[in-house]
This record gives C-alpha cells, sequence and structure tokens, in this order.
C-alpha cells in the first residue's frame, strides 16, 4: 500500500473539515498561549511517517488465521461468560490479527495460545485503565500478587469464579509444555516488569503526579505498561526460539527490546490514543504540531538505535546466531503487527485508518472541545 507525503490539498481539506473524527483532546490546555497564532483554527496535525525504515516492510499473516480467528473468538466469549453481543464487538478488535502478525510461522496451537494471551493482556489491562483496580493501588497489588503467583505451584482455578485469572493459568500451563526453564523464567520476569509498570502507573495517577514526570520518566514508564516484553517471549515460545538467558542479557539484544516498546508507544502517541506524553510537552509550551514533531524525531531516533544495536552485535557462532536473528526479527514483527493491526482494525482511527495513513493527517477536536480521547 502506497503511503504518498501529504500534499498542499489533503492539508487544505483537513483544515476546512467539519468532521471532528478521531479525537486528541487536552492536548493543549485550555489556558495555555498557543505558539503559534493560527493553533486555534488548524483542525488536523500532521503525524510522523510510521511506516518507514524498519517499519517499511509489509508484514506476514499467519497461514492460520482464517481457522483460529472464528474458534478463538466464541471461545473467549464463552470463557468470559458473555453474550453474542459482547463476542460480535470484541471480534472486531481482532486480536487473532494482531496475533498472526506477531507469529507469522507458528503453527495452530501455538497461534491459539498468542491470540488466549492477547485477549487476556487486554481484558485484564481494561481494570487498571478504566475500571475498579483504576483508583485503588492496594486492590491493584492484591490482583497482580495473585496473577504472578499462578505461574507457580498454584492448585488449578475454576474458570466461572474469575475468568481472567483462569485464563491467564491456563496460558501459563499451555506455554511451560514448550518452553525451556530459561524461557519461562524470563515469561515470568517479563509480566513482572509490565505489572511493576501498571503498579507506578496507578500509583501516579493515585498521587495525581502521572503528568508531573519528565519525557524520559514518562516513556519509562509506558515502556513497562505496554507489554510488549511479555510479547517477546510468547513468540520465542511460539517460534521455538532458543536463547539461553546471558544471551538475552547483552546489551544489543536488550536494546531490541527497549527500542520495540519505544516504537509501539510512540505510535499510540502519534495516533492520539495515548495523549498524556502530548500534554507534558504543550505544558512545556509547545504546540500541537510541535508535540508531534518531536515525537516524530522520537521515533526516527529509534531507528537508528535499532541498527547501532545491531552493529553492536557479537558474533556468537552459526548455531547461536540463527536464533539471535529470530530474537531479533521477533521484536520487529511485534512493533510491526501493533502498528498494522492499529490501523487495519478500526480499534483507534475508526474507518479513517486508510486515510489517515495515506495523508498522515489526523484530525483534531473542534477548538475548545474537550472530553476523553
Amino acid at each position: 500500500m502506497d503511503t504518498p507525503s501529504p500534499d498542499s490539498a489533503d492539508l487544505q481539506k483537513c483544515e476546512s473539515s467539519s468532521s471532528p473524527g478521531l479525537t486528541l483532546t487536552n492536548a493543549m490546555p485550555e489556558d495555555a498561549s498557543p505558539v503559534e497564532p493560527q493553533d486555534a483554527k488548524v483542525r488536523c496535525v500532521r503525524i510522523p511517517d510510521l511506516f518507514s525504515s524498519i517499519m517499511a516492510t509489509k508484514p506476514v499473516v499467519n497461514p492460520h488465521y482464517h481457522d483460529v480467528k472464528p474458534y478463538a473468538d466464541r471461545w473467549i466469549t464463552k470463557i468470559m461468560q458473555e453474550d453474542d453481543e459482547w463476542g460480535a464487538k470484541n471480534s472486531k478488535a481482532d486480536f487473532c490479527y494482531l496475533s498472526s502478525l506477531w507469529v507469522p510461522d507458528a503453527d495452530e496451537e501455538a497461534l491459539r495460545v498468542v491470540v488466549a494471551w492477547n485477549e487476556w493482556i487486554f481484558h485484564f489491562d481494561d481494570q487498571f485503565d478504566d475500571g475498579h483496580l483504576s483508583s485503588d493501588p492496594l486492590a491493584a497489588q492484591e490482583e497482580i500478587d495473585m496473577t504472578m503467583a499462578l505461574m507457580g505451584e498454584e492448585p488449578p482455578l475454576q474458570r466461572e469464579a474469575n475468568p481472567i485469572r483462569w485464563l491467564f493459568q491456563n496460558i501459563w500451563n499451555h506455554f511451560k509444555k514448550r518452553a525451556s526453564p530459561d524461557l519461562q523464567q524470563r515469561f515470568k520476569g517479563m509480566h513482572k516488569i509490565y505489572f511493576d509498570g501498571l503498579l507506578t502507573q496507578i500509583k501516579a495517577m493515585h498521587q495525581g503526579r502521572l503528568l508531573q514526570r519528565s519525557v524520559q520518566e514518562y516513556m519509562d514508564m509506558r515502556r513497562g505498561t505496554i507489554g510488549t516484553y511479555a510479547a517477546v517471549a510468547l513468540a520465542e515460545y511460539a517460534h521455538g526460539i532458543k536463547l539461553q538467558q546471558e544471551i538475552v542479557d547483552h546489551p544489543s539484544l536488550q536494546d531490541c527490546l527497549c527500542i520495540m516498546s519505544d516504537l509501539v508507544v510512540l505510535k499510540d502517541l502519534a495516533l492520539g490514543v495515548d495523549i498524556n506524553l502530548m500534554s507534558i510537552l504543550t505544558e512545556q509550551g509547545l504546540s500541537t504540531q510541535q508535540a508531534m514533531d518531536k515525537i516524530g524525531v522520537q521515533i526516527d531516533d529509534c531507528y537508528k538505535r535499532w541498527y547501532i544495536a545491531l552493529a553492536n552485535m557479537p558474533v556468537w557462532g552459526e548455531e547461536i546466531d540463527r536464533e539471535v536473528l529470530k530474537f531479533v526479527e521477533a521484536c520487529r514483527c511485534v512493533a510491526l503487527g501493533n502498528l498494522y493491526w492499529s490501523f487495519k482494525t478500526g480499534r483507534y482511527l475508526g474507518y479513517e485508518g486508510y486515510e489517515v495513513r495515506r495523508t498522515r493527517m489526523l484530525h483534531l477536536p473542534p477548538s475548545g472541545a474537550h472530553g476523553p480521547a
């Protein structure tokens, strides 16, 4: 799919549009002085090129996608004890498509496990974003402690008692059948990073400090909360990647993990999914477009950091190097899959995904409009 840069006609069309489309609310505080006089009239912002450099290749969809998706949709609706209306809505999120891009070479069983994990993390995460755990740090800690314990010697749970915990225990039981002891420990460690990030976010929100952080502090927190580290461990399982922990701990591989997470975070920021960093930047006196341009610079920096990480990679020998290349590609596929999924499913952009990608113009709300993004 070609993605030409927006021309002046696209910009004029965007500025004159009366439809607000996707909202990017609260990006500029009401009482802030606009850096550019025309800011109040602008109805669009030009987003960075998200499909360049290591994101320029087209992803491969797992060949089992069409068989697994209908099964997975019915299965999760039953597990969550929901009705057909809920199932139809959940199906549109198409977590099977996301999973298929992450693990294009996985067999059908492994793909089902990855889909189940994506279902789990989104429903688990909802409790902390907008659910009952979003404003209760003690309850959030308790839920995380109980979930971590499921990767120990906990007895089997009853599905009806807590579907989300049962789902995670089921995923873990399938995962450990194929995973080496090193990978099992890595899976636990990657989830601890995710859980610690959630707790940091909950505490910051509870104390009203979420937007009082520096850009670097905010990126460090978000890197943990998006769960992409654990996604790579899933990809290792699904593709049978065999690496000892001492290899994965090498700075170059750790950099690949970090860059992959940063690309997903910055993509969410560019598409208006997460407006918090935009708010931090505009509080520093930047206009909305200047804040978006700064995000674009950070994305380009991720690409440079990626190639530097590869250049600093040691040569371990044929057998290990082959597995390392698979690991590096797994990191890239997680970021690339998340990007394509965001545009295809309409989860973030509604029906505007193709047009936003073609023009790189994202609609903003009418001047003075505020509300949830």
